[in-house]
């Protein structure tokens, strides 16, 4: 009898162990979470900014931007400023205040648009830094709003 009692306590104690552990691995196997995605702008960057003016050649030059809730329209500093519209807008904070924008460019592009992307530094509500990472760079710099 005390053979038998000996099994049952050891069996009990191992199933315990073991019901256990896969009770601690299940719950940490979700604890990274990914970045939500939202629609639209962030609201800290909507509105109209500018940079400062430069001068390149003989050229002076002040490139544009204006960020609505579904769009963002950026110019650049020197000729040919031909505005670049981009719509169909989603973003995600990164961290640090650094925020990644995606959106589409149809004007002169296939039909679905040509995929854009951007990287946007916080400073305060009066200034960013603005970077477009594909695409063209020349409307890349600090923001001040206006």
């Amino acid at each position: 009898m005390k053979n038998h009692w000996k099994r049952f306590v050891i069996s009990t104690l191992i199933a315990g162990i073991a019901a256990l552990a896969l009770f601690v691995l299940a719950g940490n196997s979700g604890s990274t979470a990914a970045a939500t995605w939202h629609n639209g702008t962030p609201t800290i960057l909507r509105g109209k900014w500018r940079t400062k003016v430069s001068r390149e050649y003989g050229v002076s030059g002040r490139a544009h931007l204006h960020i609505t809730k579904k769009g963002l329209m950026n110019s650049p500093k020197f000729p040919p400023q031909d505005p670049d519209y981009t719509s169909k807008l989603h973003y995600r904070y990164v961290g640090k205040h650094v925020y990644s924008i995606i959106g589409r460019q149809f004007n002169n592009a296939p039909a679905n648009g040509n995929k854009v992307h951007f990287l946007v530094k916080v400073y305060n509500h009066h200034k960013i830094y603005f970077k477009q990472v594909n695409g063209r760079s020349d409307g890349n710099g600090v923001f001040y709003k206006y």
